[in-house]
């Protein structure tokens, strides 16, 4: 079988499997260089998002200790989880999220750059796909776990978009013996932000 045969029913193999498991609007591509890629495209949102195959999709209610269910960190008004990705080594005494979410919702727009309370807000915006997005910085703890967050937003053609950078897990040296992070808190900040490169608005 010639190698690019393979490849493409390979891909239609694994974009019929991520279909099974509810994750729609997902393709999988593959190109010589940058290796294995997915491309997720919501259907009622003007955007999409490339990114590694290596990365995982994350099951929300398994997100972890801080999880609230919510569609961005400090939701309040109604919105949508679209995607959230882990970072493909993280485990309970470290994970790394990315995580997309919208919303439409008259109050959530109103309130979309406003930064959640005890936030640390960046001092000027940030480009993604040239649009310009409100950053902010948050850090909580609880007993023996931690989280430390970097949250983007912007409002596009009337949608609010929240990205959120998500590092939490549990204290290594409360395990007898005490366990070792698969990668630092900033090592997994950096991967993360990374992924955010793969964000294209198709409109603006």
């Amino acid at each position: 079988m010639k190698p690019t045969t393979y490849r493409t029913i390979l891909a239609l193999l694994t974009s019929l499997s991520l279909a099974a498991c509810g994750y729609s609007g997902i393709t999988v591509s593959h190109d010589n260089d940058r290796g294995d890629e997915r491309t997720f495209t919501p259907a009622d949102y003007a955007l999409a998002l490339s990114y590694d195959a290596s990365l995982r999709q994350a099951d929300d209610s398994s997100a972890g200790y801080f999880d609230n269910g919510s569609w961005r960190i400090a939701g309040g008004a109604p919105g949508e989880r679209l995607i959230t990705l882990s970072l493909a080594d993280s485990n309970e005494i470290t994970t790394g999220l990315w995580r997309l979410g919208a919303s439409r919702n008259p109050k959530a727009v109103e309130s979309c750059l406003t930064s959640p309370a005890n936030a640390q807000t960046m001092p000027s915006t940030i480009s993604i796909d040239g649009q310009p997005f409100h950053g902010f910085t948050l850090g909580d703890a609880g007993m023996s776990h931690f989280q430390r967050i970097e949250g983007y937003r912007a409002v596009v053609d009337g949608t609010c978009y929240a990205i959120d950078l998500i590092v939490q897990g549990t204290r290594g040296e409360v395990y007898d013996p005490p366990r070792e992070a698969p990668y630092s808190q900033g090592e997994a900040i950096d991967r993360l932000r990374a992924i955010t490169d793969g964000v294209a608005f198709s409109s603006g």
